[in-house]
């Protein structure tokens, strides 16, 4: 069968525990069927190593930004160019998927031309080698029970149509802001946002960050450059911004429950006590000296 999907990522190296983690994520979604194509960015040559053994294409040369960190739009550009077909996932390399995503994805493209799925993820810990020769679901089982559902923003997985963020800003990965940007791309643009959390089934395996030990990803230079193509505060979207949400039964519906409609108030909310945070800090200093005599 045609694939349905094509997935891509940009997995860290292939070593230790993260190589574990995302030799099994990149093996559950070999796994999938109808089978996708998945297309791995990295010039690591371990990286190369695990394309050639799971069967999938290997991009090794991709744009860098002055820092060297490669660019997300550049892979969403080769990858708009290598797809099988008209759905792309963009997935976090640290990310078990299990068939459900598949079945949703037939859903949403059927009932849109275009789109922004997403799903909120769940936590778990794992350490070794997992089995999917009974296909992915099977191992999910096992495991998902045990998981933790994270906060909304948090976003690893975007399916979306061919060629719908070909104007992409030249955001460097593993930084902040990108994934807000493309939630808040997609609603400015009138394309429907959909929360597939009910619906798909999305593993996070648990991780230390030993692999970039000397960047700082939420506040660096590097994530304040991708800060700035976000404009303002208002436009830092997370998946509780959807306007539709898959149900459990495989229904697209108007996401209009208590957790939608409160998320801008939340946002608004958030970006206050972040505002006055020096000034919280001076007066609980200032209390502190008052009370202590110092």
């Amino acid at each position: 069968m045609s694939p349905v999907l094509t997935i891509f990522s940009a997995p860290k190296a292939f070593r230790g525990h993260v190589g574990i983690i995302q030799d099994n994520a990149i093996r559950s979604w070999s796994r999938l069927r109808p089978a996708p194509k998945i297309i791995l960015f990295g010039a690591e040559s371990e990286t190369g190593d695990v394309a050639q053994r799971v069967q999938v294409d290997l991009v090794p040369d991709v744009a860098q930004n002055t820092h060297g960190t490669p660019l997300l739009s550049d892979m969403f550009s080769r990858a708009n160019s290598m797809a099988a077909g008209d759905v792309l996932a963009f997935v976090s390399a640290d990310i078990i998927l299990g068939q459900s995503l598949i079945e949703a994805t037939r859903i949403v493209a059927s009932w849109s031309n275009n789109f922004l799925l997403v799903a909120q993820r769940r936590d778990v810990d794992v350490r070794e080698s997992l089995d999917f020769d009974a296909g992915p679901d099977t191992a999910l089982g096992g495991i998902s029970a045990r998981g933790r559902l994270h906060s909304p923003g948090a976003i690893d997985l975007f399916v979306y149509r061919r060629g719908q963020y070909a104007g992409m800003p030249p955001f460097a990965i593993g930084r902040t802001a990108y994934d807000n940007w493309l939630l808040w791309n997609t609603m400015d643009s009138g394309i429907p946002l959909v929360d597939a959390t009910d619906y798909v089934t999305l593993l996070h395996q648990n991780h230390d960050y030993l692999h970039a030990p000397t960047v700082d990803v939420w506040n660096g230079k590097e994530a304040r450059e991708n800060r700035q193509w976000i404009k303002h505060w208002t436009n830092y979207y997370t998946i509780v911004n959807a306007n539709w949400k898959l149900t459990a039964d495989g229904r697209v519906v108007p996401a209009t429950t208590w957790k939608y409609r409160t998320a801008r108030p939340r946002q608004a909310l958030s970006h206050a006590l972040r505002s006055t945070r020096r000034l919280r800090t001076r007066l609980k200093t200032w209390r502190s000296a008052l009370r202590y005599g110092s």
